[in-house]
């Protein structure tokens, strides 16, 4: 069975691919993320994933689109979690679902399964209904216990290790409370 894999960052891939080599499952990784915000946060995370797939020789494919304003659009009155989730995951996968089929592969799957952040049971339910709308094989695994072996593996190879999921409301979410006294101005508080 060949396996085109979703791949949401370096960190979750490297764990991934780490587990599916030593199971001898053929794969390519599959960079699809246009929900990551702001664009120079897109472009970090894509030369990490390009940076692992080099080094460690995994087939890479890449579609580069960044879809701020597309995101945004189809986010309105969804921008609490898990709303916005399911929005994005479903983005994410069908093109994935969509890609995997064009090229002729078997099965698809994500690497978001393998984030502790993420709601994998979402994750799960939507792979699902995207498996059966696009007749193709959806591979449901838990890789969350690949997760730290990927921060090992990232931190060892000086990868960007993201601070947040990726969406600008993620963004916000992760960065509103952080050090609100340095953006009021005035003197420092040493």
């Amino acid at each position: 069975m060949r396996l085109y894999l979703h791949t949401c960052c370096a960190v979750c891939l490297a764990g991934v691919a780490d587990e599916l080599r030593r199971r001898r499952i053929d794969f390519t990784a599959f960079f699809y993320n246009p929900n990551v915000h702001p664009l120079i946060e897109w472009r970090r995370r894509l030369k990490a994933v390009r940076l692992l797939c080099e080094r460690e020789v995994i087939p890479l494919e890449v579609d580069e689109t960044y879809g701020l304003v597309a995101f945004v659009r189809a986010v309105v009155h969804r921008e609490r979690v898990p709303e916005r989730c399911e929005v994005c995951y479903r983005e994410r996968l069908t093109c994935t679902a969509e890609e995997a089929k064009r090229r002729g592969v078997e099965a698809f799957s994500t690497t978001l399964l393998a984030s502790t952040e993420q709601n994998v049971e979402l994750v799960r339910d939507v792979a699902s209904e995207v498996s059966t709308s696009k007749g193709l094989a959806f591979v449901d695994a838990d890789w969350r216990h690949t997760h730290q072996t990927g921060q090992e593996l990232a931190r060892r190879m000086s990868l960007y290790r993201q601070q947040y999921c990726g969406c600008i409301y993620s963004e916000y979410d992760r960065y509103k409370d952080t050090n609100k006294h340095l953006y009021r101005g005035g003197a420092s508080r040493g």
